[in-house]
């Protein structure tokens, strides 16, 4: 799991040195959604997200059907990337929903140990975590 903590980390980096912090309406979008440090929220809109480099990695994520080109966005702790044009509140209160989770689990590590775990059991639309975040999107 430290390769994808690892990538997971290096991303919110890059995400927090070319992304944007989150507008007043946003910040208030994550609290509705729990998140307990919305200034520390950073979103990046990108053409495409990226699955990673790292052969390992890569093949889970062709296995599990996760990170494929219709992706429109990913949580990498307190990063976000949004895939251009696709910005909406309820994708964003979806993604807010994983920062609460990253959050709650108190590491990338950790996040993505369980994260990852339940998508290999359940399949990614039944884990609980992508169930939950579904539950707490905001329709608007």
């Amino acid at each position: 799991m430290t390769k994808a903590a690892n990538w997971a980390e290096q991303n919110q980096t890059f995400i927090y040195q070319f992304g944007r912090a989150l507008t007043v309406e946003e910040k208030a979008i994550a609290c509705l959604v729990k998140v307990a440090a919305p200034e520390q929220v950073h979103i990046y809109e990108v053409p495409v997200i990226k699955r990673p480099d790292e052969p390992e990695l890569a093949a889970l994520c062709e296995e599990y059907g996760f990170l494929t080109e219709d992706t429109i966005g990913l949580t990498l702790g307190y990063g976000i990337y949004i895939k251009q044009g696709y910005l909406t509140t309820r994708l964003l209160s979806h993604e807010l929903r994983h920062v609460h989770q990253y959050e709650q689990a108190g590491s990338a590590e950790a996040f993505l140990t369980r994260y990852i775990g339940e998508i290999m059991q359940f399949g990614y639309l039944n884990s609980p975590y992508e169930m939950d975040a579904r539950a707490h999107e905001v329709i608007s």
